[in-house]
């Protein structure tokens, strides 16, 4: 009987250790290449540059200075009533989450509303967000251009009056990710959560 149960006991741990074996040198890493087997991931897609706006204090800025770590850049505006205060608070959490593990990263808003989203208004936007929100807003051209690197998607609905400024914006939503030198690495969609976001970050930043 104690034969029985020692040659048992045996075949038991073998099994998990060839389990552990298995998952540690043929799953994990293929689950680890996942975020950067797709071609967006390995950098060949033309999407993001350096660029100039202008910051809360109305003080044109460079990116080649205020990304110093990787980053999410999002295009919205500060009167959106619905799309961009959901998708920034996401990416925030998604930023806290990745804090208590140790990685930092800079989350930066991008107005397609030049107008109306001056320098003032963005403070007052970004410190209702998260006291790390480096908020960006600049002349219509230079908005244009960075929207135009990014391949961002916006423009006014219609209006009615040209001189009616209560209006809603139609515009893509997608969060960028960018390393520490500004280089594209890769977007994420309006579906993923804050917490597979934190995950994939992380999958990219190894």
């Amino acid at each position: 009987m104690n034969k029985f149960f020692i040659v048992t006991m045996s075949l038991i741990f073998t099994l998990i250790f060839s389990i552990g074996v298995i998952f540690l040198f043929i799953v994990k890493p293929s689950l680890n290449n996942e975020c950067t087997k797709n071609i967006v991931a390995k950098g060949s897609a033309k999407i993001g540059g350096h660029f100039k706006l202008t910051d809360v204090n109305n003080i044109e800025v460079s990116s080649k200075i205020f990304i110093t770590e990787p980053s999410l850049i999002y295009f919205g505006y500060s009167y959106c009533p619905d799309v961009c205060p959901y998708d920034l608070q996401r990416n925030v959490i998604a930023i806290d989450i990745l804090q208590e593990k140790g990685t930092s990263i800079t989350p930066i808003f991008i107005t397609i509303d030049p107008l109306r989203d001056t320098a003032d208004r963005l403070k007052e936007f970004s410190n209702f967000i998260h006291p790390k929100l480096l908020a960006l807003t600049g002349s219509e051209n230079a908005i244009k251009k960075v929207m135009k690197i990014f391949k961002v998607y916006g423009k006014k609905s219609n209006t009615g009056e040209e001189d009616n400024t209560d209006y809603l914006m139609d515009h893509s939503a997608f969060t960028y990710l960018v390393d520490s030198s500004g280089k594209f690495i890769d977007y994420f969609n309006r579906r993923i959560s804050a917490e597979e976001m934190a995950d994939r970050i992380t999958c990219f930043l190894k």
